[in-house]
């Protein structure tokens, strides 16, 4: 198992593109039987409400995955974005659409959202879709995303999170008797650390930010794990090799765990808006 999210996405995304589709993140379903690219566009769209992004906007895409939000964010403001990612796959593929579809104003590199090599002050945005969990200094992360702002400029994430607070040896007892369950879910989503929508509005004060407003989407997301676990399933049916069969039964698995703990409440979802 990759030890790390940058090896994790190497690994997977090839997998991930026939599974999830072209935006490898959940989807905000506002009918339950909304198909899933409608309800993974329609997430991008909810973020973009907080996101204050026009045509002269300059935007950072911090873990960037492969691309896809960063064209449906320039395809409808036509404004200049950067995406960054550790996965060189997801750059590989970034980098390859957007030769295809011409796009002079979309640019991915390789490069750590703790250190994204940008000048002070260069983007109007920061974008972080899904990314913040795999990050363990969330604070570190938030302050690079400050730095790179312009003075007024808005961060805008989206993220699973950690929807029940449980006291210190409730939450221990807790993920000891669902080890093998947390183990799985690390093997198929990456080494995830994940946290209330409240701790992420105080780290984001505590690096800097201010005017945070959070928003919990939870069942609106919540089909995304079927939707998944269904397109695997097809996968698994049809009879291509293409990936190996014990990959696409974690993956199955992992979305059978996921979705348990957001039914029980355990996990969420979440959007947070701040500004420099």
């Amino acid at each position: 198992m990759p030890a790390n999210a940058k090896d994790h996405y190497n690994h997977v995304t090839d997998s991930w593109k026939e599974f999830m589709g072209d935006n490898l993140h959940f989807g905000y379903f506002e009918t339950e039987d909304m198909e899933l690219s409608r309800a993974t566009d329609a997430l991008i769209d909810k973020l973009l409400e907080l996101s204050d992004i026009g045509e002269n906007s300059r935007v950072l895409d911090v873990g960037c995955g492969i691309g896809n939000p960063a064209f449906y964010i320039h395809e409808r403001f036509g404004c200049p974005i950067d995406g960054i990612s550790t996965s060189e796959r997801g750059v590989q593929l970034a980098n390859a659409a957007t030769r295809e579809k011409g796009y002079d104003g979309v640019h991915f590199k390789v490069a750590d959202g703790l250190a994204n090599g940008f000048p002070n002050g260069t983007f109007d945005v920061a974008w972080i879709m899904e990314a913040s969990h795999l990050f363990s200094d969330k604070r570190a992360l938030f302050r690079e995303c400050r730095r790179v702002l312009k003075d007024g400029g808005t961060f805008a994430l989206c993220d699973v999170t950690q929807a029940m607070l449980m006291p210190m040896h409730k939450g221990v007892w807790h993920f000891l008797k669902h080890l093998k369950e947390y183990y799985r879910l690390m093997k198929t989503f990456g080494p995830a650390q994940v946290m209330t929508l409240g701790d992420y509005c105080n780290l984001l004060i505590e690096a800097g930010f201010n005017h945070v407003t959070a928003v919990d989407i939870s069942q609106k997301t919540l089909p995304t794990m079927t939707r998944w676990k269904e397109n695997a399933l097809r996968y698994a049916n049809s009879g291509d090799g293409s990936f190996a069969k014990k990959d696409v039964d974690v993956f199955i698995r992992g979305c059978e765990i996921d979705e348990r703990f957001m039914k029980q409440g355990i996990y969420g979802y979440g959007m947070v808006r701040a500004l420099k």
